[in-house]
């Protein structure tokens, strides 16, 4: 069985908290990735996205740290920092 990579990514939303958590939702059915911590009146969200994912959002593999929000998201993140690196 093939180890599965993954990052866990502590972002920032953008005020309103709600209408921030309800696009990355959507994001992350999109790209696959899960809400591990979040909700409608929380600054913070917390998701698991997987290393392809990031390689593609991103054009590198992961490692711990602050990263640039990319574009487009602004509108719903205002931080993006991997936490750890995860092997399930």
């Amino acid at each position: 069985m093939k180890e599965m990579i993954k990052a866990i990514i502590e972002l920032e939303l953008v005020y309103p908290y709600s209408g921030s958590i309800h696009i990355l939702h959507e994001f992350n059915n999109l790209w696959s990735c899960v809400l591990l911590q979040g909700g409608t009146r929380k600054e913070k969200a917390i998701i698991s996205m997987p290393q392809k994912t990031f390689k593609t959002i991103f054009g590198v593999n992961p490692i711990a740290g602050q990263y640039d929000v990319p574009r487009g998201m602004e509108k719903f993140i205002s931080s993006f920092k991997v936490k750890k690196i995860k092997v399930d």
